[in-house]
């Protein structure tokens, strides 16, 4: 399956891929205090048989630039060290916080080897070390008359890979709910993507080939207003968090 995210970017899946098998190591602390929790980890994590996006010539031009081809590869061995911590504070009964941190060392080895448009034999290689983090923090505060306000904001610091790199993002969305008729109903506002930063933004340099910047975004901030009436259900903690609206760009996890 192939799709255009413009006339020179062309994305084609990979069948062949084959599945990554990882070894996973994980020692923990917990600790608990009155109103706050603190949890952190160190981890280690060697994956085999790792896929990355590579990208490469098609051999088709528009207006003498060339088409550029983005598909998965498996790509030898991935190593991936950091450590995460994780807090739960409730400085009141009406106001509840909790963040989370995880910086890590991404290290990728593996060549890659294909036939250009000229029947050339290319070989890149894809060596490459990377330091990176991302944070997360989400904040829930009962207003007046019963009003719940849910507030949550990512960032995915940068990060470099042998192509190039991708840039820094932040993004955040908002959510008001209100229960009515004796709980059995709710009535919500949610806004996602706040300030409509949540883009994949991409830097490639490929030697000789070409030299370019990129943006994709999932989907443009959002403003939604649902009502939700429960038959025979009491209502449980998962209704009252907002729906997840980032496309999947959130999930820049430091391990699998």
């Amino acid at each position: 399956v192939s799709s255009l995210s413009s006339n020179i970017n062309i994305f084609q899946g990979n069948p062949d891929l084959d599945p990554s098998m990882t070894d996973a190591i994980d020692l923990g602390y917990l600790k608990k205090w009155n109103k706050l929790t603190f949890n952190t980890s160190a981890y280690v994590n060697i994956t085999n048989d790792a896929f990355q996006f590579i990208r490469k010539e098609s051999g088709l031009f528009v207006d003498g630039v060339p088409v550029i081809l983005s598909t998965p590869i498996n790509l030898a061995k991935e190593y991936r060290a950091g450590f995460e911590f994780n807090l739960n504070y409730t400085p009141y009964k009406w106001w509840r916080l909790n963040g989370n941190f995880n910086a890590f060392r991404n290290e990728t080895q593996g060549d890659y080897s294909y036939v250009d448009y000229l029947g050339n034999t290319i070989t890149q290689n894809f060596d490459n070390v990377a330091l990176t983090w991302f944070a997360r923090i989400n904040s829930k505060i009962t207003l007046p008359y019963k009003i719940d306000w849910q507030t949550n904001g990512t960032y995915n610091a940068p990060q470099s890979n042998a192509q190039g790199r991708s840039l820094g993002v932040a993004s955040m969305n908002l959510a008001f709910s209100k229960d009515i008729l004796k709980d059995k109903g709710t009535i919500a506002l949610n806004v996602s993507d706040v300030f409509n930063s949540r883009k994949r933004i991409m830097e490639t340099e490929i030697p000789n080939v070409v030299s370019s910047y990129s943006e994709m975004q999932w989907r443009e901030r959002q403003v939604m207003l649902t009502f939700t009436y429960r038959f025979n259900k009491q209502k449980n903690e998962r209704d009252r968090q907002p729906r997840r609206e980032d496309g999947g760009e959130g999930d820049f996890m430091g391990r699998p």
